[in-house]
């Protein structure tokens, strides 16, 4: 009887120091998960020190091209809500880390195994040493699908909607502030005010390219 009381008593420590050891392992595997979340969550709506975005937080810019009119919502520092009529989508952009046809913003390749329903979106600033540098860019260089609208200010917007069949289309955005020798233009050739309109804040009149490495070159046309 006291061998079987014994061994009762050590089956019921077994059990319980089995039971805490469960405890601690659950509990950190939930600990890391929570963390691995945040991570991954603070990855998608952060930037880095030195991406040059156009937008922040609360701003709002509506653009119409002859492709039709899409609104560019800033609802965090890298979350956008980008919409038009009859489709609203909310993806949240990666901060580049190499300067891309001249840009160090923001980007969205929207990976996917279906070509129905994407949205490829760019952000960015971009810097010219004159007018025409930028002209050449607008006119013949930008790379940019959509026939990009611009106004005096150098802020250019482009949107393109490519039909896929049998299945919602795949959508182009690109939203780009132009500099020239650091400043915001005043007149830009070309250019149509009415075709873009900007509230919930301001652009930045002045900005420094920051230098990162170049991980394709800035494409310009001829002159």
């Amino acid at each position: 009887m006291c061998f079987v009381s014994a061994l009762l008593r050590w089956s019921c420590k077994f059990q319980r120091m089995l039971l805490n050891k469960m405890k601690r392992v659950l509990l950190l595997a939930l600990m890391g998960l929570v963390a691995s979340c945040s991570s991954l969550l603070s990855s998608k709506s952060s930037i880095l020190p030195h991406t040059e975005t156009v937008l922040t937080t609360g701003m709002r810019i509506t653009a119409t091209n002859p492709n039709g009119t899409v609104t560019i919502e800033a609802d965090g520092a890298a979350s956008r809500i980008i919409s038009g009529i009859g489709w609203s989508k909310r993806p949240n952009l990666i901060p580049r880390t190499t300067r891309w046809n001249g840009s160090l913003g923001l980007y969205d390749p929207a990976p996917s195994n279906s070509l129905h329903d994407r949205l490829l979106v760019n952000e960015g600033r971009l810097f010219f040493g004159s007018e025409s540098e930028a002209s050449r860019f607008l006119n013949h260089g930008s790379n940019a699908r959509g026939k990009p609208v611009f106004n005096n200010q150098g802020l250019v917007v482009a949107y393109e909607v490519l039909p896929i069949s049998s299945g919602a289309p795949t959508r182009f955005v690109s939203l780009w502030q132009i500099y020239i020798n650091g400043k915001r233009p005043t007149a830009l050739k070309g250019a149509d005010d009415s075709a873009i309109k900007v509230s919930g804040g301001a652009i930045l009149d002045i900005a420094t390219p920051f230098p990162a490495p170049i991980g394709y070159e800035m494409v310009l046309g001829e002159e």
